[in-house]
């Protein structure tokens, strides 16, 4: 199992989508053929009178999942902790039908499909999961997964903000509310494509200057932005509106800040996570901009660079990931 898990909103939530463009190179890409696998429904029709049996019969029915739902997500043996298993049958049953009221699954399988082919298309040698797979775990844990069986989907992470389940104590010390705004149903495939692109290529961080990690974050930035392109702004990006909004208002202050007393070339952990962390405000630029403002400044960056490829052998995605960040900024024409 490759746990490239992802909580929402860490690095590579993105900015720039862009309406569908007229000569849109993926658009008639193959469509792969990628099957929709509902685990949690199987889970949850077990008899919880027959347990023991249901539960072999799950595990036999699905073995390679099993194996990573019980193991790794659980964490628990199916064959050796069936009441503990069963617990959590009865503590969750009342997620699985709320989130069968949502219904994300339904639109996200066509979303996901047509963002998997574009993917493909950019990244040819990525083996894409050929299975989506929808489970219901602890909401402590995983709720995007890359598996040797499929791409796994915790559907108890996609319920919407609004969700009373995000607001017990416990939960919502883990997920603050600044993250749980982004548990709704269509942070599903941006969360997704995002997951697999850390699969293909995970992003190194250690040592970097803070102008490199900004850039990095950048380029997966640009390569979301190009594998959903009708995804609106602010959910590629994971900002409100309103920090969009100041963002763009500010954006040449926060670069002279930036660009000042050398701060770009940075390898202070303390200003690093200040401009790129998660955070309902900055500690630098106050309570209208996100303390991850930094995405939005390597992304630009990225793009103006991309902008001036078009044509050329370096517009391929695969050699964007290839191309060194102090390269990028020193190419690229920048206007902030």
């Amino acid at each position: 199992m490759r746990l490239t898990a992802l909580f929402y909103g860490w690095i590579g939530l993105a900015l720039g989508a862009c309406n569908m463009a007229p000569q849109d190179p993926a658009l008639n890409a193959p469509t792969p053929n990628i099957r929709a696998i509902r685990f949690d429904s199987a889970f949850f029709a077990m008899d919880s009178l027959d347990f023991e049996s249901d539960l072999a019969k799950l595990v036999q029915a699905y073995p390679q999942f099993s194996e990573d739902y019980f193991n790794r997500i659980l964490m628990l043996s199916s064959k050796k902790e069936p009441k503990k298993i069963l617990a959590f049958y009865k503590a969750y049953l009342p997620i699985y039908q709320a989130t069968q009221k949502v219904q994300a699954f339904k639109k996200a399988t066509p979303e996901m499909t047509d963002a998997f082919k574009r993917f493909h298309y950019y990244f040819p040698s990525y083996t894409l999961p050929t299975q989506i797979i929808y489970f219901i775990g602890p909401l402590e844990t995983y709720g995007n997964v890359v598996t040797k069986d499929g791409l796994a989907i915790g559907l108890q992470l996609y319920m919407g903000a609004a969700s009373s389940w995000y607001y017990s104590e416990q939960i919502n010390t883990i997920y603050p509310t600044y993250i749980s705004r982004q548990f709704a149903p269509e942070y599903i495939v941006v969360n997704s494509i995002q997951n697999m692109l850390d699969d293909y290529d995970p992003i190194a961080m250690n040592g970097k200057q803070l102008i490199e990690q900004m850039i990095e974050i950048g380029k997966r930035q640009y390569i979301l932005s190009q594998c959903l392109p009708t995804t609106s702004d602010t959910l590629l990006l994971g900002y409100t509106g309103n920090q969009l909004k100041a963002i763009e208002e500010n954006k040449g202050d926060i670069w002279t800040f930036l660009s000042s007393q050398n701060r770009l070339f940075s390898v202070d952990p303390n200003l690093t996570s200040a401009i790129l962390r998660e955070a309902p405000y900055n500690d630098y630029f106050g309570e209208d901009i996100p303390g991850n403002v930094g995405k939005y400044i390597g992304y630009s960056i990225v793009k103006s660079w991309m902008n001036q490829q078009k044509g050329t052998s370096k517009s391929d995605l695969n050699q964007l990931l290839k191309t060194p960040a102090q390269t990028i900024f020193d190419q690229a024409d920048l206007d902030f």
